[in-house]
C-alpha cells in the first residue's frame, strides 16, 4: 500500500464506517498482536484544552530527554500530524506500511465477524502499530469524543489528564454538564493517578465520585497550582515562584490565559512521570513550544484559532477584549450547526469588530471560493492597528494556513 493508497483508503472509510464497540476495537487490536500491551501510555480527555495540554507535554518530556509518542485528532494540514514520534509527524513511510499492516487485520477480523472500525478507530489502530514498531518512551493519547465508549479507552495509562470540561457533542454525549463528566471521567482507571483542571461544581462531583469507585488517586488544580507570577504583553510568561534569580521564559507562541491551565496540567503530569523538571528544561520547553490553531499568528496580525465550541468561543472572546484592544476582523466558520447561530451571537458582541464573515462548511468541506474572497476582503485596507481572526472548525484553520502559504507564493487554491 502506498501513502496516497492509505490517504485514499483513510477517506473512504469517513464515507461509510460508523463508530464500532469497544468489543470490536478490542478484538481488532488482538488481530495486531495486542500492540498496546507493549507500551507506556498517558490518556488525556476533555472538552477544551486537550490537544494543547499533549502539545505542553509533548515538549516538557522532550526537553527532559524522554521520547515521546503522541496520537491526537484532527489535523490542520496533513492527516500524519495525527501521529507523532519524537517531536515529528510519522513519516508518508511509516504512515503507509501502519496503514497497509491494519488493512489486512481488518479483512482478517470481518471474516471472523467484526465489524470494519470507523476512520477515528483505523488511525488509533494505526497509532498503536506504529508506536509498537518505534518503541517510544511514552505515549500520549488523546480521546475521540468522550471517553468511556472512545476507542482509546483500551489502553492502561500509568497517569490520566482531563482538561476542561463542558458543553459539547450533547447529540452524543448527553445535555448536562453531569452526563459529558461521566463520559470524560470514564477514563479513570483502578489505582492509576488523575490529574485534573479545575472544574465546575457539577463535573467535579461526577470526577470524584469515578475516583472514588477506581480507587484513583485525584488531584485537582486550582489557582495555587497555576505557576505563573507576572505576565509580560499578550503571551504567556512562566516565573517560577521559587525562583531566586526571578529568569522569566517568553512563551512566544503561546497566547492567551486560558493556556496557563494548560500549561500547569502538562507541568504536573510531566513532573508525576519524570519527576521535578529543572527550571531550564520548563524554560526551554516554554521558548520552544509551537501551538498550531492556537492563537496562531500566521501572518502578522492574522490569528488563526480553532475555538469550535461554545466554550471554545467565550474564552477566545476574552482573549481578544483583553489584548487587542483597536478594531477587529472575524472569519468565523463551525463544524458544530446546531450551536453555530448561538457562536456568531457571541463574536459579534466584541467589540470594535469592523469586518465579520462568516465561511459556510458542509461536513468536513469548506467553501474554498467563498472562503478565499472573504480573506481577502477582510484583509483589504487592514493596518497595523486592526487585528485580524480566522476563528472556528480545524478544517477552516487548515485552509486558511494553506491558502497563506500559496497567496505568498501568487498561486491559487
Amino acid at each position: 500500500m502506498t501513502y496516497g493508497e492509505a490517504v485514499k483508503y483513510l477517506n473512504e472509510t469517513a464515507g461509510f464506517a460508523k463508530k464500532t464497540s469497544l468489543d470490536n476495537v478490542k478484538y481488532l487490536l488482538g488481530c495486531l498482536g495486542n500492540p498496546q500491551d507493549d507500551l507506556c501510555f498517558i490518556h488525556v480527555a476533555g472538552t477544551n484544552g486537550k490537544g494543547s495540554t499533549c502539545m505542553f507535554l509533548e515538549t516538557l518530556l522532550k526537553e527532559r530527554g524522554i521520547r515521546v509518542g503522541v496520537f491526537s485528532s484532527p489535523h490542520i494540514l496533513c492527516i500524519n500530524e495525527r501521529i507523532r514520534i519524537g517531536g515529528q509527524d510519522i513519516s508518508n513511510e511509516l504512515f503507509a506500511q501502519t496503514c497497509d499492516t491494519v488493512y489486512h487485520a481488518v479483512k482478517k477480523a470481518m471474516k471472523e465477524g467484526a465489524l470494519h472500525p470507523s476512520f477515528f478507530e483505523l488511525l488509533f489502530l494505526m497509532a498503536m502499530a506504529a508506536f509498537q514498531k518505534e518503541q517510544p518512551d511514552y505515549c500520549i493519547i488523546e480521546t475521540g469524543m468522550g471517553g468511556r465508549y472512545d476507542a482509546t479507552n483500551l489502553i492502561l495509562p500509568q497517569l490520566c489528564i482531563l482538561t476542561t470540561i463542558s458543553m459539547d457533542h450533547m447529540e452524543f454525549l448527553g445535555t448536562s454538564l453531569s452526563e459529558i463528566a461521566f463520559h470524560k471521567a470514564g477514563i479513570i482507571k483502578k489505582g492509576i493517578p488523575v490529574i485534573s483542571a479545575g472544574q465546575k461544581e457539577e463535573v467535579k462531583s461526577v470526577i470524584y465520585k469515578e475516583a472514588q469507585e477506581k480507587q484513583a488517586p485525584l488531584e485537582i488544580l486550582s489557582e495555587d497550582n497555576l505557576n505563573f507570577q507576572e505576565k509580560h504583553g499578550k503571551y504567556i510568561d512562566f516565573l517560577n515562584s521559587n525562583a531566586y534569580d526571578r529568569k522569566r521564559a517568553d512563551g512566544k507562541n503561546v497566547l492567551g490565559d486560558f493556556q496557563k491551565e494548560n500549561l500547569a496540567l502538562a507541568l504536573k503530569a510531566a513532573q508525576e512521570i519524570a519527576g521535578k523538571l529543572e527550571d531550564s528544561v520548563i524554560y526551554q520547553a516554554l521558548e520552544n513550544i509551537r501551538m498550531p490553531g492556537r492563537m496562531e499568528e500566521v501572518i502578522p496580525g492574522v490569528f488563526v484559532d480553532v475555538a469550535h465550541n461554545i466554550q471554545g468561543i467565550e474564552v477566545f472572546c476574552h482573549t481578544v477584549e483583553k489584548y487587542f484592544l483597536g478594531k477587529k476582523r472575524i472569519l468565523f466558520g463551525a463544524s458544530h450547526k446546531n450551536e453555530e447561530d448561538y457562536m456568531r451571537e457571541i463574536l459579534k458582541g466584541i467589540s470594535e469588530i469592523e469586518f465579520f464573515h462568516t465561511v459556510p462548511i458542509c461536513g468536513r468541506t469548506v467553501n474554498v471560493e467563498e472562503f478565499q474572497n472573504a480573506f481577502e476582503q477582510m484583509m483589504k485596507n487592514s493596518d497595523k492597528d486592526t487585528a485580524c481572526f480566522v476563528v472556528g472548525s480545524f478544517y477552516l484553520a487548515g485552509v486558511v494556513k494553506q491558502y497563506i502559504t500559496r497567496r505568498k507564493e501568487n498561486v491559487k487554491l
